[in-house]
């Protein structure tokens, strides 16, 4: 609508130019026809004076008496319709047969120079004064007056009237020919630029139209961008301090959505976000806001509320939306979402602190299982301080090599003899003590410092395999972060080429968190590992829902009996009878079957009539490290909790 309006303003103001450079070539004719007829009529007055008059004051005063014979025709053949003589200051009287009416029209031609000057009419200039108009379209009804200089021998003065009605009709029908013609051309000239400059001025401001759009709205998805949206929440943060009511932020996250990048690849993640986009954009109401802030993080802006409680099922909504399989490129994608939610002024009067407090409450819906939403609350700001503290220890750590291996046994409960070890990482506070890795393993996973850290663990076992006795097996633990990423299998047989470490000393540890979007994958990177010698070992049996599942899909070479089953153990018959089952279905599948937990004799006898065959706990051995399991050094490696930490 705007840009209709732009350009029929363009079209008024063209019609103006056009109109206005019309009025003034009119202008500019009239007044060069009129300088011609003026100029044309003084030439002849020259010529008709001297031969008739001659300027002598006896001529006019015979003139006067009607004395002076002046044939009419030979004023007719000088163009000449009117004689007028002047007496005195005002005394204009008609000559030679001059209707008197002639005598009111050189008043009327000699006016505005006697009215300016103040002057009587005796003392009027001689020359050329004009009379009449020429019409440029109208009829014309021209002449000029011709006012002579006093006689040097008399008061008495002539002027003549010269009519040019003909010739100013001539000139302007000549005028009107070449004003058409010229005119023409112009107007097609200038209508061709006008054309040519309306088009470029259109695509100028479609350009602009576009870059405004780009500016305020995100590319791939064509909703608000983050700009605009703090624009609009700012607006709405105030409106709602200055009116007195509510408004919410709603920010989105897509769960899983790097794994459809890194398996699926970057195209169909893109047709997903705008996919996602559009579902999120039918649930808003006319007066909320959309954006797309960055990656797969969006945002609702609602900017007004009577009550609180009408955010759930709107947040029930937008995650049930999320929910369903998404369409892209022939995949069929399955991915859920998490939501925090902020609302001022109750959790921020500005609207940077709104959106930090609704970031907050994201963090905390994703760390509690994904797929819910969580109203912002005080604590989730300290406790994600702390997270962030503890994220830079751990950064910390890394560069200043403060991390350490402990080292637990593992029994075989026929030979009563150690077979091997599990290295379990801890994180060394100076004059602390050790952290424990279940303290730090979340956030080491969150951030992506499971990586580097969990390279470490490796290169740190090679090494120690040179203490460690050589028919001792040692076990490393990896999470299903560490199984994401291509390379992993790789950099194991390296760093164990590098050490000269036999693969079949080495024994790899995972649970159930390896199943998801990469289980293909991460099943494919761990049967690499075994090809090249390593025993692939199932941690925590038992405590999830798809470790049997597991076990279907995947050969392990053993699998660990969570320590769960090892509490309460003693009378318990029920658990007695889970643990002998796992152990019959272990041996049925080629597996052999390790319990953990191990507190007592009596757990490892029980564990023993099962048909386990090894056994990890306390009972055999707190973790230690290398110097006191076989240099018995002092060394403080005792655990810590949390609360010695601060």
């Amino acid at each position: 609508m705007r840009s209709v309006g732009k350009r029929i303003s363009v079209l008024a103001g063209s019609v103006l130019v056009c109109i206005c450079l019309l009025g003034f070539l009119s202008f500019i004719g009239q007044a060069s026809i009129r300088a011609m007829l003026v100029r044309d009529a003084s030439a002849k007055a020259h010529i008709w004076f001297e031969n008739s008059i001659g300027n002598r004051a006896d001529s006019l005063i015979a003139l006067k008496r009607g004395s002076l014979p002046l044939a009419p025709k030979s004023l007719k053949t000088a163009g000449i319709d009117a004689l007028v003589l002047i007496e005195g200051d005002n005394h204009v009287v008609p000559a030679a047969g001059t209707n008197p009416e002639a005598v009111a029209d050189f008043y009327a031609a000699t006016a505005a120079i006697r009215d300016h000057q103040g002057l009587s009419m005796v003392k009027v200039p001689a020359g050329a004064y004009a009379t009449g108009n020429i019409g440029l379209i109208s009829k014309s009804n021209f002449g000029t007056w011709i006012a002579f200089p006093a006689s040097p021998d008399g008061p008495v003065r002539l002027a003549a009237r010269f009519v040019q009605s003909r010739s100013a009709a001539e000139l302007a029908m000549q005028f009107r020919r070449e004003f058409i013609y010229s005119g023409g051309v112009a107007a097609m000239t200038f209508f061709a630029f006008m054309g040519g400059f309306t088009y470029r001025a259109r695509q100028i401001e479609k350009g602009d139209d576009g870059l405004r759009f780009l500016a305020l709205h995100d590319e791939l998805t064509r909703i608000p961008n983050r700009k605009q949206f703090e624009d609009k929440l700012k607006q709405a943060v105030a409106s709602a301090e200055r009116l007195s009511h509510k408004c919410a932020l709603l920010m989105i996250d897509l769960d899983e959505f790097k794994s459809v990048n890194d398996t699926l690849g970057h195209p169909v993640g893109d047709g997903l976000l705008r996919a996602a986009a559009k579902r999120l954009q039918g649930s808003v109401r006319g007066d909320d806001l959309l954006a797309r802030l960055s990656g797969d993080e969006f945002a609702i802006l609602v900017p007004k509320i009577e009550d609180t409680a009408s955010l759930k099922p709107f947040a029930d909504r937008i995650l049930d939306l999320l929910s369903t399989s998404f369409r892209v490129d022939g995949h069929e994608i399955l991915i859920s979402g998490s939501l925090g939610i902020a609302v001022a002024p109750d959790n921020g009067d500005t609207a940077d602190q709104l959106m930090r407090n609704a970031d907050f409450a994201l963090y905390r819906a994703k760390s509690e299982g994904r797929r819910t939403w969580r109203f912002f609350d005080p604590k989730m700001a300290e406790d994600q301080k702390s997270r962030i503290t503890l994220e830079d220890g751990l950064r910390f750590a890394l560069d200043h090599d403060l991390f350490t291996l402990l080292y637990q046994p593992q029994y075989d409960l026929l030979s009563n003899q150690v077979t091997g070890y599990e290295a379990l990482l801890r994180w060394r506070l100076p004059g602390k003590g050790l952290v424990p890795t279940s303290m730090f393993l979340s956030i080491a996973e969150e951030t992506g410092l499971i990586i580097p850290m969990g390279e470490w663990v490796i290169r740190q076992v090679a090494r120690d395999c040179a203490v460690l006795p050589p028919d001792a097996r040692v076990a490393i633990n990896l999470s299903a972060a560490q199984l994401k990423p291509k390379g992993i299998e790789t950099f194991i047989e390296d760093t164990l080429s590098t050490y000269n470490v036999d693969p079949k000393r080495i024994d790899i540890e995972v649970n159930e968190s390896i199943l998801g979007r990469n289980e293909d994958a991460a099943f494919a990177r761990l049967e690499t590992i075994r090809e090249i010698g390593i025993s692939i070992v199932m941690d925590n049996f038992g405590v999830g829902t798809s470790s049997l599942g597991l076990l279907s899909r995947y050969p392990f070479n053993k699998i660990k009996i969570d320590r769960s089953f090892m509490s309460g153990i003693d009378g318990n018959e029920k658990k007695r009878a889970v643990i002998a089952a796992i152990c019959s279905l272990g041996q049925s599948l080629g597996m052999n079957v390790a319990g953990e937990g191990v507190e007592s004799l009596e757990h490892a006898d029980i564990l023993r009539d099962a048909g386990c065959s090894q056994a990890q706990g306390y009972y055999f051995g707190h973790p230690e490290s290398l110097d006191k399991l076989f240099r018995q050094r002092p060394d403080d490696t005792k655990p810590i909790s949390l609360a010695n930490i601060a």
